[in-house]
């Protein structure tokens, strides 16, 4: 599990040690409490769709005063990672967001997504399906309709099978499709 706490103005005000170590593992030394404290929040999330997802997800915890559990994939090129968030709010008006690793499946081959807001081809940051040739894909369970690419440029987006997850009604836990 690794937390990470925001203000009312969603800027970073502290991260736990397994947040540290979680950014080790993924070569993302540049992510370490120390070197993101006093930042918004809002630098260090690809895409406009998920910065706003995320926003609405904050939004609706402060609205109805209950914690939201999401389940959504944060792939790396080798391996599907299926995590877990839970955002939540404190007394002090700040708010918690912990993330669990549930479980990684090997993709192979690999194949790594490049964030470009330009690109045609477009990648939900939910359940990690890939608009591509008009259908969505995920990677893992559809990875020989990407042929022998090795990387796809993709923009990150929030799919239409994701988009009610932000709602405020029907507050539940969710899991990805």
């Amino acid at each position: 599990m690794a937390s990470i706490w925001v203000d009312s103005e969603c800027r970073i005000i502290r991260t736990d040690e397994q947040w540290d170590t979680l950014a080790e593992d993924n070569n993302a030394s540049q992510l370490i409490g120390e070197k993101i404290k006093g930042s918004l929040i809002w630098k260090y999330i690809k895409g406009d769709a998920a910065r706003m997802f995320l926003d609405a997800l904050m939004t609706r915890v402060k609205i109805s005063g209950k914690p939201y559990i999401l389940h959504y994939r944060c792939d790396g090129p080798s391996k599907a990672q299926f995590m877990r968030m839970m955002v939540s709010r404190s007394d002090d008006n700040t708010f918690h967001i912990e993330h669990d690793l549930v479980r990684t499946e090997k993709i192979s081959p690999e194949i790594s997504f490049i964030e470009d807001k330009e690109a045609e081809e477009e990648r939900c940051a939910v359940c990690g399906k890939v608009h591509f040739k008009g259908e969505w894909f995920d990677a893992l369970t559809n990875r020989r309709v990407f042929g022998s690419l090795e990387e796809l440029r993709t923009r990150t987006v929030v799919c239409e099978a994701c988009e009610p997850k932000v709602y405020l009604s029907n507050i539940k836990e969710e899991t990805p499709h």
